[in-house]
């Protein structure tokens, strides 16, 4: 047994034991599969890998696993084909549905990777409309946040100018302390104390200039937010254009698509054929399986199904009518 022929019976879940006693129009039947198969592998591998490049932005390494991951699926779904042996049209219905679903979500992305200048230029359109509309709402709010510091900063010059007119007449205050003293004094032979109380006046610096530096302190501190936020409204523009081109997503360039196929006619027509073309190679296997005459492969599978079940049939037959 060659090794296309090994390689086939573990794509498609074929027994090469019992392939080993068939005719060659079984394994004709087998290459037949195994082609089809790998074109599907091919197909989906690329699809998978461009997928997780482009959308999700994955390292190489983890593009193939991704890719890796597609393509197991693509041969789990084609053994479901393969693998049966009758011929039933729930079978063909239900893979057609699957092939119809994998060609709309294959031809997608492969447009989407082929189509990438003429979406990125689409994009382009759609950011700045995005921009101009974020711009609007982003700059209201800058503008009513400058607007409350800038009440707010007034508000406290206002009171500073009171304080530093107060300041201004009045540099110093004075305070006035009083303390006692007591003595003692002998007073028709008796002894008396006597308090001999005394008044200190000192001059201190205006308790109102620490809350005029205080106030500064705040107002220092609004100017600096009020610089942020215009510098904020100065760049608003270009860093919301950087946040929509970085946040660009798979749904926003399938509408992109979606808008050049439809406006387009070539663009269009290159959809149509491609996705005719995934849906056609989505079907290839489950058309052969119903075109094509049951190989001995498939008798043999069969036969030996049929004889287990008379072996076990006539065993349970024994064990019931042997006496107890």
């Amino acid at each position: 047994m060659n090794w296309w022929t090994k390689l086939g019976c573990i794509l498609t879940g074929w027994s090469s034991t019992v392939l080993s006693q068939c005719s060659e129009a079984s394994k004709c039947q087998l290459s037949k599969y195994t082609s089809a198969l790998l074109i599907l592998i091919l197909i989906w591998g690329v699809t998978g890998f461009c997928f997780a490049q482009r959308y999700i932005g994955l390292p190489w390494w983890a593009c193939c696993f991704v890719s890796l991951f597609f393509i197991t699926i693509v041969i789990m779904i084609e053994r479901q084909i393969i693998l049966t042996s009758e011929k039933t049209v729930s079978m063909v219905a239900f893979r057609a549905i699957i092939a119809l679903i994998m060609a709309v979500i294959g031809s997608t992305i492969f447009d989407q990777t082929m189509f990438g200048k003429d979406i990125d230029k689409q994009m382009s359109n759609i950011i700045e409309i995005q921009v101009e509309e974020l711009v609007k709402q982003r700059v209201r709010i800058i503008d009513e946040k400058l607007t409350s510091l800038r009440m707010e900063i007034d508000s406290i010059d206002r009171l500073n100018a009171e304080l530093q007119a107060d300041i201004n007449a009045n540099p110093f205050i004075t305070q006035k302390s009083v303390t006692n003293s007591q003595s003692k004094l002998v007073v028709n032979g008796q002894i008396k104390t006597v308090n001999n109380p005394s008044v200190t006046t000192t001059q201190v610096v205006n308790p109102k200039q620490a809350i005029l530096e205080g106030n500064n302190k705040i107002v220092e501190n609004l100017r600096g937010q009020e610089q942020t936020w215009t510098q904020k409204k100065q760049n608003v523009e270009e860093d919301t254009r950087k946040e929509c081109k970085a946040s660009v997503g798979f749904l926003e360039e399938l509408e992109a698509m979606w808008t050049i196929i439809t406006t387009r006619k070539l663009a269009g027509a290159f959809y149509a054929v491609f996705f005719v073309l995934l849906m056609s190679l989505e079907l290839f296997v489950v058309v052969s399986k119903l075109v094509d005459k049951g190989c001995d492969y498939e008798a043999a599978i069969k036969g030996a199904q049929r004889v287990r079940i008379a072996q076990f049939s006539n065993a349970f037959n024994r064990v019931k009518t042997a006496p107890a």
